[in-house]
């Protein structure tokens, strides 16, 4: 009897500490999006913990409305993401298609990137973009590009 107890205070302490444990992991990403241009269409972005598959495939994909842009700013917050590395991509959907709109190669709708590289001709790699979570309530900001500078 008393072995019977002794096992269940140690899988009870035990299981506390795992979900204890488990909690400190988990924080809430808030991201402000900057130099939005309009308030038609939504923000999408995709998450990526995976460098092969930056910027082209998502982990996590979001959508956001954009009825809460003001001055061409837009916060978010998403709960409950595991600690680690991180790369964001970002589309400025106008037209609320679900894909980033190209010509010639070169996109038409405004996008941005987790840690704002600098314009290249090329899609930024994942080593340019990543970040890591490691707090529990933590704040990027990206910074919209637009490939023209009319809307």
């Amino acid at each position: 009897m008393t072995k019977a107890l002794y096992t269940v205070l140690f899988l009870s302490l035990f299981t506390g500490f795992s979900l204890q444990a488990q909690s400190d992991s988990i924080g809430t990403l808030e991201i402000e999006f900057t130099g939005i241009r309009s308030e038609e269409g939504h923000i999408s972005i995709n998450i990526n913990t995976i460098n092969e598959k930056f910027p082209r495939e998502a982990g996590i994909e979001i959508q956001f409305s954009k009825d809460q842009v003001e001055d061409g700013v837009l916060s978010v917050e998403i709960d409950s993401l595991a600690y680690g590395i991180y790369a964001i991509s970002v589309l400025d959907d106008l037209n609320s298609n679900n894909k980033m709109d190209m010509f010639l190669r070169f996109p038409m709708e405004g996008y941005g990137f987790s840690l704002n590289p600098e314009n290249k001709l090329r899609a930024p790699k994942f080593k340019e973009c990543s970040f890591e979570l490691n707090q529990p309530h933590q704040t990027i900001t990206i910074v919209m590009r637009y490939p023209r500078k009319n809307k």
